[in-house]
């Protein structure tokens, strides 16, 4: 049986075990099956897409498993989204079989033990989404695992040849290009997961829920405009300011008091961090968003009861009692 590993940024080589141990610690760990008598090739691409990991691979002669056990081990659980680009994928779960064409997507979970196998020279592109990223609920999830997803309607035929696109092209962007892929990817991954039930209240649900959580993370990212506003956030998301206020008065936040609480936050972590003593409070409101000096303050005070100027001085004390400094 030969073997040719051709991994990114990795020399080739010809070892068996030194895949295993590649795959065992990867970002999802996955044991390796050769098959008995066959020559083996795996050619790897991948690319990080802020929290989404893309995995491109074209292999031949071996099964990919994610056995009972490591679906038990500290992985943060994940959605796999596989779509193949050519040749046929295989994906067992248990009793369950789903056999993936050219431009079909297949899910499944990595809490759950699975099997991959694929036709010779079969290319296929995995993402790896964090379930809690997308803001979905599990059971809207558990209900598409074992699917096939045809490229047969407007929705799923753009999802899946952005993903293949995207597959093909970002192991080769620079590092913000890829940054900036999060976001539609995510957007697309909900699109495709939501379409089943998008007419049914349980899925207008379900889709405004994921929205309030983009939205949420739009805000945790964007602290330091002072633009940021309702009027921003639905220029973003091409929502009305009005529909931004209802959908996360859902979920009982008041938008200016999740982005008043994100910017203290912000605010605390800095004035405690040794490393930013020599800013000034003046930098310290700008670098989280406040229009000036004075309003943060005010903001501040209103909130913990102290200046951040005397938040900084205790905070710096004790670092310097425990030895911090």
């Amino acid at each position: 049986m030969g073997a040719i590993l051709d991994l990114e940024e990795l020399p080739i080589t010809d070892s068996i075990e030194f895949l295993r141990d590649r795959m065992l610690n990867a970002p999802v760990p996955l044991a390796l099956e050769p098959h008995l008598d066959a020559d083996m090739i795996a050619r790897t691409r991948t690319a990080d897409l802020g929290c989404v990991h893309v995995l491109s691979t074209k292999s031949q002669g071996a099964d990919i498993v994610r056995t009972p056990q490591l679906a038990r081990d500290a992985t943060r659980p994940s959605l796999m989204v596989s779509v193949v680009d050519h040749g046929m994928g295989i994906v067992v779960r248990g009793d369950r079989v789903m056999a993936l064409h050219p431009g079909e997507i297949g899910l499944y979970v990595t809490d759950e033990p699975y099997r991959l196998a694929f036709t010779p020279g079969a290319l296929r592109h995995t993402y790896q989404v964090p379930l809690d990223e997308l803001g979905l609920s599990r059971q809207l999830i558990a209900d598409q695992l074992d699917v096939v997803i045809h490229p047969d309607r407007a929705t799923t035929a753009a999802v899946s040849a952005f993903l293949r696109s995207t597959a093909r092209n970002a192991p080769g962007a620079t590092a913000a290009e890829q940054a900036a892929l999060q976001q539609p990817t995510l957007d697309l991954i909900r699109l495709l997961l939501t379409r089943p039930v998008a007419q049914t209240p349980h899925g207008r649900e379900a889709a405004a829920t994921s929205l309030a959580t983009r939205i949420e993370e739009h805000v945790r990212t964007r602290l330091g405009d002072p633009e940021l506003s309702a009027r921003s956030i639905a220029a973003t998301f091409s929502i009305s300011e009005r529909y931004v206020y209802s959908i996360l008065a859902r979920r009982g936040i008041e938008l200016s008091d999740l982005i008043r609480e994100h910017r203290l936050a912000q605010a605390i972590r800095m004035l405690e961090d040794p490393e930013s003593a020599m800013k000034t409070i003046s930098e310290v409101a700008h670098r989280c968003g406040f229009s000036d000096h004075a309003h943060f303050s005010r903001t501040f005070r209103a909130r913990f009861g102290i200046a951040p100027s005397d938040w900084r001085r205790d905070a710096l004390s004790r670092h310097a009692r425990r030895g911090d400094l």
